[in-house]
């Protein structure tokens, strides 16, 4: 088992994913993939539509480094038990937007998107030390609004990620707003409902087929060379993403 050098894209064959504990179908399908996961509880400092999405909570920096949401212990120390070393973000999560958005940043490559004004100091230190660029755009939610196909390849229905990433040459997929659920919210992002599991295998929480966009999704990351899947045959749902952690 191997830490994942560049968050987001495995190289192999992913091991170990963060997962939502609040969907056991995921988890189960998973399983069968032979992947593991690490299952997220509860954060009480957010709310609970989203409280247990790892794309709120914590932040891969990359090979062994995870930044872990303050309070988090637990999460801290099944982390640190894996291989990881783990860094307390240095603020709190709070409920309300946008103190709920800390964490939640869609690392592509060298680069991250994140909304800077309100990203967590510890991930912009890390940043500036490795030579990681920080793209800030209006969007929040920038991990949960980002399907990152490959280190120059994107899929997303927000336009101010999209009007970002193509600036500094990222090829973008737009899509139509929605079609994913989240309950307690209109809608939730298809970023939120997947995540790679290989280095040619992107996973869907949820039926992609059903996503209106699906035909189109299917030749974005079919001419990369990435084959979709879908984990069960249920409505997309927004999880907070499939984090993978570790490959073969």
């Amino acid at each position: 088992m191997c830490f994942i050098d560049t968050p987001n894209l495995p190289n192999k064959n992913v091991k170990l994913a963060a997962v939502s504990n609040k969907f056991p179908k995921v988890i189960n399908a998973l399983n069968k993939l032979q992947i593991q996961v690490l299952p997220i509880k509860a954060c009480d400092n957010l709310s609970s539509p989203v409280n247990t999405h790892p794309d709120m909570v914590l932040h891969h920096l990359g090979k062994k480094k995870i930044i872990v949401a303050k309070g988090e212990d637990y999460l801290a120390t099944n982390l640190q038990k894996i291989g990881f070393k783990t860094i307390c973000s240095d603020s709190s999560l709070e409920k309300l937007y946008p103190g709920d958005i800390k964490l939640n940043a869609a690392r592509i490559g060298d680069k991250l998107f994140a909304n800077q004004i309100y990203l967590d100091s510890n991930i912009k230190h890390y940043c500036e030390k490795n030579n990681i660029e920080i793209i800030s755009v209006k969007q929040g939610y920038t991990k949960c609004s980002t399907v990152i196909v490959n280190k120059c390849s994107i899929i997303t229905a927000d336009f101010s990620i999209a009007k970002a990433a193509e600036k500094y040459n990222i090829d973008v997929l737009r899509i139509s707003q929605g079609h994913i659920q989240l309950k307690g919210y209109e809608y939730g992002f298809l970023g939120g409902a997947c995540g790679m599991i290989g280095k040619n295998k992107l996973a869907f929480a949820g039926n992609i087929k059903n996503h209106p966009d699906y035909n189109i999704i299917k030749k974005f990351c079919s001419n990369r060379n990435v084959d979709i899947i879908s984990l069960s045959d249920e409505i997309l749902t927004d999880v907070g993403g499939i984090i993978p952690l570790t490959v073969e």
